[in-house]
Protein backbone atom coordinates (compact mmCIF):
# COMPACT_ATOMS: atom_id res chain seq x y z
CA UNK A 1 0.00 0.00 0.00
CA UNK A 2 1.28 3.49 -0.83
CA UNK A 3 2.29 5.50 2.22
CA UNK A 4 1.22 9.04 3.08
CA UNK A 5 1.22 11.15 6.23
CA UNK A 6 0.61 14.66 7.54
CA UNK A 7 2.93 16.22 10.13
CA UNK A 8 2.68 19.65 11.72
CA UNK A 9 6.08 21.32 11.82
CA UNK A 10 5.99 21.55 15.64
CA UNK A 11 5.01 17.87 16.11
CA UNK A 12 7.13 16.30 18.88
CA UNK A 13 7.62 13.14 16.82
CA UNK A 14 10.75 14.88 15.53
CA UNK A 15 12.10 15.19 19.09
CA UNK A 16 11.27 11.52 19.75
CA UNK A 17 13.29 10.50 16.69
CA UNK A 18 16.27 12.47 18.10
CA UNK A 19 15.96 10.99 21.60
CA UNK A 20 15.84 7.46 20.17
CA UNK A 21 19.38 7.75 18.79
CA UNK A 22 20.39 5.93 21.98
CA UNK A 23 18.58 3.63 24.41
CA UNK A 24 15.76 5.43 26.21
CA UNK A 25 12.81 4.06 28.16
CA UNK A 26 9.20 4.77 27.32
CA UNK A 27 8.82 6.36 30.75
CA UNK A 28 11.73 8.74 30.15
CA UNK A 29 10.39 9.67 26.71
CA UNK A 30 6.98 10.42 28.22
CA UNK A 31 8.55 12.55 30.95
CA UNK A 32 10.84 14.54 28.63
CA UNK A 33 8.03 15.28 26.19
CA UNK A 34 5.31 15.69 28.81
CA UNK A 35 3.01 13.14 27.16
CA UNK A 36 1.50 9.80 28.16
CA UNK A 37 3.19 6.41 27.66
CA UNK A 38 0.37 5.58 25.24
CA UNK A 39 1.19 8.67 23.17
CA UNK A 40 4.86 7.63 23.10
CA UNK A 41 3.96 4.16 21.84
CA UNK A 42 1.78 5.63 19.10
CA UNK A 43 4.64 7.87 17.96
CA UNK A 44 7.06 4.91 17.91
CA UNK A 45 4.57 2.92 15.85
CA UNK A 46 4.26 5.86 13.47
CA UNK A 47 8.03 6.11 13.09
CA UNK A 48 8.16 2.41 12.22
CA UNK A 49 5.52 3.02 9.55
CA UNK A 50 7.83 5.68 8.10
CA UNK A 51 10.62 3.13 7.66
CA UNK A 52 12.51 3.55 10.93
CA UNK A 53 13.84 0.28 12.38
CA UNK A 54 13.35 0.59 16.14
CA UNK A 55 14.61 -2.01 18.60
CA UNK A 56 12.89 -2.61 21.93
CA UNK A 57 14.45 -4.42 24.91
CA UNK A 58 13.18 -5.02 28.42
CA UNK A 59 15.03 -2.88 30.95
CA UNK A 60 16.55 -0.71 28.22
CA UNK A 61 13.63 0.78 26.33
CA UNK A 62 13.87 1.68 22.66
CA UNK A 63 16.45 2.86 20.16
CA UNK A 64 16.64 3.50 16.43
CA UNK A 65 18.77 0.91 14.66
CA UNK A 66 18.43 2.41 11.19
CA UNK A 67 16.48 5.19 9.54
CA UNK A 68 15.59 6.07 5.95
CA UNK A 69 17.80 8.57 4.13
CA UNK A 70 14.74 10.64 3.28
CA UNK A 71 11.51 10.56 5.26
CA UNK A 72 8.69 12.78 6.54
CA UNK A 73 10.84 13.46 9.62
CA UNK A 74 13.81 14.66 7.56
CA UNK A 75 11.43 16.87 5.57
CA UNK A 76 10.03 18.46 8.76
CA UNK A 77 13.58 19.04 10.06
CA UNK A 78 14.40 20.72 6.75
CA UNK A 79 11.52 23.20 6.89
CA UNK A 80 11.52 24.18 10.57
CA UNK A 81 12.04 27.90 11.00
CA UNK A 82 10.59 28.63 7.55
CA UNK A 83 7.14 29.75 6.40
CA UNK A 84 5.98 26.10 6.22
CA UNK A 85 3.50 25.07 8.94
CA UNK A 86 2.43 21.58 7.84
CA UNK A 87 4.05 18.86 5.73
CA UNK A 88 2.07 16.39 3.62
CA UNK A 89 4.30 13.52 2.50
CA UNK A 90 3.39 10.92 -0.14
CA UNK A 91 5.12 7.96 -1.74
CA UNK A 92 3.24 8.60 -4.98
CA UNK A 93 0.93 11.39 -6.18
CA UNK A 94 -0.49 12.35 -9.53
CA UNK A 95 0.81 15.90 -8.95
CA UNK A 96 1.90 17.80 -5.84
CA UNK A 97 0.35 20.95 -7.33
CA UNK A 98 -3.03 19.24 -7.61
CA UNK A 99 -2.89 18.11 -3.97
CA UNK A 100 -1.74 21.52 -2.71
CA UNK A 101 -4.84 23.11 -4.26
CA UNK A 102 -6.93 21.44 -1.53
CA UNK A 103 -4.77 22.54 1.39
CA UNK A 104 -4.45 25.64 3.60
CA UNK A 105 -1.76 28.26 3.06
CA UNK A 106 1.79 27.53 4.21
CA UNK A 107 1.35 23.81 3.54
CA UNK A 108 4.09 21.87 1.78
CA UNK A 109 3.22 18.79 -0.29
CA UNK A 110 6.10 16.50 -1.20
CA UNK A 111 6.08 13.24 -3.14
CA UNK A 112 8.73 10.63 -3.83
CA UNK A 113 7.23 10.17 -7.27
CA UNK A 114 4.64 11.92 -9.45
CA UNK A 115 2.77 10.05 -12.16
CA UNK A 116 1.40 13.24 -13.75
CA UNK A 117 3.93 15.87 -12.75
CA UNK A 118 3.08 19.26 -14.24
CA UNK A 119 5.20 21.43 -16.48
CA UNK A 120 4.31 24.66 -18.25
CA UNK A 121 1.56 24.64 -20.89
CA UNK A 122 0.22 21.28 -19.69
CA UNK A 123 3.45 19.41 -20.33
CA UNK A 124 4.50 16.41 -18.25
CA UNK A 125 7.48 16.81 -15.92
CA UNK A 126 9.70 13.71 -15.53
CA UNK A 127 9.16 12.73 -11.89
CA UNK A 128 10.88 9.43 -11.15
CA UNK A 129 12.04 8.46 -7.66
CA UNK A 130 15.16 10.20 -6.42
CA UNK A 131 14.17 13.77 -7.25
CA UNK A 132 12.68 16.51 -5.08
CA UNK A 133 9.08 17.20 -6.07
CA UNK A 134 7.15 19.59 -3.88
CA UNK A 135 4.53 22.32 -3.91
CA UNK A 136 3.83 25.17 -1.50
CA UNK A 137 0.36 26.61 -0.96
CA UNK A 138 0.49 30.38 -0.44
CA UNK A 139 -1.96 33.20 0.04
CA UNK A 140 0.14 36.24 -0.85
CA UNK A 141 -1.11 39.79 -0.48
CA UNK A 142 -0.36 40.57 -4.10
CA UNK A 143 -2.20 41.64 -7.22
CA UNK A 144 -2.95 38.85 -9.67
CA UNK A 145 -0.91 40.53 -12.39
CA UNK A 146 2.17 40.32 -10.14
CA UNK A 147 2.05 36.52 -9.73
CA UNK A 148 4.59 35.91 -12.57
CA UNK A 149 7.08 37.72 -10.33
CA UNK A 150 6.57 34.95 -7.77
CA UNK A 151 7.71 32.35 -10.31
CA UNK A 152 10.80 34.41 -11.13
CA UNK A 153 11.45 34.95 -7.41
CA UNK A 154 11.23 31.19 -6.84
CA UNK A 155 13.86 30.69 -9.52
CA UNK A 156 16.23 33.06 -7.72
CA UNK A 157 15.65 31.16 -4.47
CA UNK A 158 16.48 27.80 -6.08
CA UNK A 159 19.54 29.18 -7.87
CA UNK A 160 20.87 30.66 -4.62
CA UNK A 161 20.29 27.33 -2.85
CA UNK A 162 22.25 25.59 -5.62
CA UNK A 163 24.98 28.23 -5.78
CA UNK A 164 27.77 25.70 -5.26
CA UNK A 165 26.75 24.12 -8.59
CA UNK A 166 26.88 27.49 -10.42
CA UNK A 167 23.15 27.32 -11.14
CA UNK A 168 21.80 29.79 -13.69
CA UNK A 169 18.31 30.98 -14.63
CA UNK A 170 16.61 30.54 -17.98
CA UNK A 171 13.60 32.77 -18.57
CA UNK A 172 10.87 32.25 -17.55
CA UNK A 173 10.96 29.29 -15.15
CA UNK A 174 13.94 26.95 -15.52
CA UNK A 175 17.12 26.51 -13.51
CA UNK A 176 20.16 25.26 -15.43
CA UNK A 177 23.51 23.78 -14.49
CA UNK A 178 26.15 23.62 -17.23
CA UNK A 179 23.45 24.55 -19.73
CA UNK A 180 21.18 21.65 -18.80
CA UNK A 181 17.87 21.80 -16.96
CA UNK A 182 18.02 20.77 -13.31
CA UNK A 183 14.81 22.38 -12.04
CA UNK A 184 11.44 23.49 -13.32
CA UNK A 185 8.98 25.79 -11.55
CA UNK A 186 5.24 26.11 -12.10
CA UNK A 187 2.97 28.61 -10.35
CA UNK A 188 -0.80 28.19 -10.52
CA UNK A 189 -3.58 30.44 -9.27
CA UNK A 190 -6.54 28.88 -7.45
CA UNK A 191 -9.74 30.75 -6.61
CA UNK A 192 -11.32 34.08 -7.46
CA UNK A 193 -9.79 37.52 -7.96
CA UNK A 194 -10.84 38.66 -4.46
CA UNK A 195 -9.79 35.44 -2.71
CA UNK A 196 -7.07 33.39 -4.36
CA UNK A 197 -4.20 31.09 -3.45
CA UNK A 198 -1.03 30.49 -5.40
CA UNK A 199 0.51 27.06 -5.68
CA UNK A 200 4.25 27.09 -6.39
CA UNK A 201 5.47 23.73 -7.64
CA UNK A 202 9.20 22.99 -7.77
CA UNK A 203 10.85 19.91 -9.24
CA UNK A 204 14.60 19.39 -8.78
CA UNK A 205 16.58 16.56 -10.36
CA UNK A 206 18.71 15.10 -7.57
CA UNK A 207 19.32 11.36 -7.94
CA UNK A 208 16.61 10.53 -10.46
CA UNK A 209 17.20 9.40 -14.03
CA UNK A 210 16.86 12.29 -16.49
CA UNK A 211 16.65 12.74 -20.29
CA UNK A 212 19.64 14.00 -22.29
CA UNK A 213 18.61 17.67 -22.20
CA UNK A 214 18.60 17.65 -18.38
CA UNK A 215 21.04 16.92 -15.58
CA UNK A 216 20.85 15.91 -11.94
CA UNK A 217 22.83 16.93 -8.88
CA UNK A 218 24.25 13.46 -8.28
CA UNK A 219 26.18 13.74 -11.55
CA UNK A 220 27.99 16.70 -9.99
CA UNK A 221 28.21 15.54 -6.37
CA UNK A 222 27.96 11.85 -5.47
CA UNK A 223 27.34 12.77 -1.80
CA UNK A 224 24.25 14.86 -2.53
CA UNK A 225 21.61 14.79 0.23
CA UNK A 226 17.98 15.50 -0.66
CA UNK A 227 17.06 16.66 2.84
CA UNK A 228 19.91 19.20 2.82
CA UNK A 229 18.94 20.43 -0.65
CA UNK A 230 15.33 20.84 0.49
CA UNK A 231 16.46 22.72 3.60
CA UNK A 232 18.55 25.15 1.54
CA UNK A 233 15.78 25.73 -1.01
CA UNK A 234 13.07 26.34 1.61
CA UNK A 235 15.36 28.71 3.55
CA UNK A 236 16.04 30.73 0.41
CA UNK A 237 12.40 30.60 -0.70
CA UNK A 238 11.27 31.95 2.68
CA UNK A 239 13.80 34.78 2.45
CA UNK A 240 12.92 35.86 -1.09
CA UNK A 241 9.16 35.42 -0.64
CA UNK A 242 9.29 37.81 2.32
CA UNK A 243 11.29 40.26 0.20
CA UNK A 244 8.68 40.07 -2.55
CA UNK A 245 5.84 40.74 -0.10
CA UNK A 246 7.87 43.66 1.31
CA UNK A 247 7.89 45.30 -2.13
CA UNK A 248 11.55 44.52 -2.77
CA UNK A 249 10.89 43.07 -6.22
CA UNK A 250 13.42 45.31 -7.92
CA UNK A 251 16.22 43.90 -5.73
CA UNK A 252 15.08 40.40 -6.64
CA UNK A 253 14.92 41.38 -10.31
CA UNK A 254 18.54 42.55 -10.25
CA UNK A 255 19.55 39.25 -8.65
CA UNK A 256 17.65 37.40 -11.38
CA UNK A 257 19.58 39.37 -14.00
CA UNK A 258 22.85 38.58 -12.23
CA UNK A 259 22.00 34.86 -12.31
CA UNK A 260 20.51 34.88 -15.81
CA UNK A 261 21.67 32.44 -18.46
CA UNK A 262 19.29 34.02 -20.99
CA UNK A 263 20.27 37.69 -21.15
CA UNK A 264 22.79 38.25 -23.92
CA UNK A 265 21.82 35.12 -25.84
CA UNK A 266 20.04 34.88 -29.17
CA UNK A 267 16.63 33.37 -28.57
CA UNK A 268 13.42 32.28 -30.22
CA UNK A 269 10.37 32.85 -28.04
CA UNK A 270 7.07 31.26 -29.02
CA UNK A 271 4.18 33.11 -27.39
CA UNK A 272 0.77 31.98 -28.58
CA UNK A 273 0.58 32.50 -32.35
CA UNK A 274 3.62 34.77 -32.42
CA UNK A 275 7.32 33.97 -32.59
CA UNK A 276 10.04 36.43 -31.64
CA UNK A 277 13.64 35.91 -32.80
CA UNK A 278 16.52 38.06 -31.66
CA UNK A 279 18.82 38.89 -28.79
CA UNK A 280 17.53 38.82 -25.20
CA UNK A 281 18.76 42.10 -23.77
CA UNK A 282 16.89 42.60 -20.49
CA UNK A 283 14.06 41.57 -18.19
CA UNK A 284 11.91 44.57 -17.34
CA UNK A 285 10.21 45.50 -14.06
CA UNK A 286 7.10 43.48 -14.94
CA UNK A 287 9.15 40.32 -15.59
CA UNK A 288 8.83 40.53 -19.35
CA UNK A 289 11.75 39.44 -21.53
CA UNK A 290 13.04 42.24 -23.77
CA UNK A 291 14.06 40.85 -27.17
CA UNK A 292 15.87 42.93 -29.78
CA UNK A 293 14.55 41.68 -33.13
CA UNK A 294 15.14 42.82 -36.71
CA UNK A 295 11.79 44.63 -36.56
CA UNK A 296 12.56 46.38 -33.29
CA UNK A 297 12.45 45.79 -29.55
CA UNK A 298 9.71 43.48 -28.27
CA UNK A 299 8.58 42.64 -24.74
CA UNK A 300 7.34 39.09 -24.10
CA UNK A 301 5.52 38.20 -20.89
CA UNK A 302 5.17 34.44 -21.37
CA UNK A 303 6.10 31.73 -23.81
CA UNK A 304 8.62 29.05 -24.69
CA UNK A 305 12.16 30.35 -24.90
CA UNK A 306 14.74 28.51 -27.03
CA UNK A 307 18.39 29.39 -27.55
CA UNK A 308 19.44 29.70 -31.20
Amino acid sequence: MEYSTKIDVDDNIVEISELLKGWVSGEELARKLNVSRTAVWKKIKRLRNMGYVIEGAKGKGYRIVSEPKFSPISVVRSVRGSLIKTVYYYDVLDSTNNKARELPENSLVIAEEQIMGKGRLGRKWFSKKGGLYFSIALKPEMNLEDIPKLTLTSGVAVARALEEYQARLKWPNDVLINGKKVCGILSEIVGEIENFKVIVGIGINVENAVPDYATNLKNLNSEVNRAEILKDVIEQFTKYYKMLLSREWNKIRFEWLELSDTIGKFVEVKAGNRTYRGKAIDMDYDGGLIVETEEGTEKVFSGDCFYI
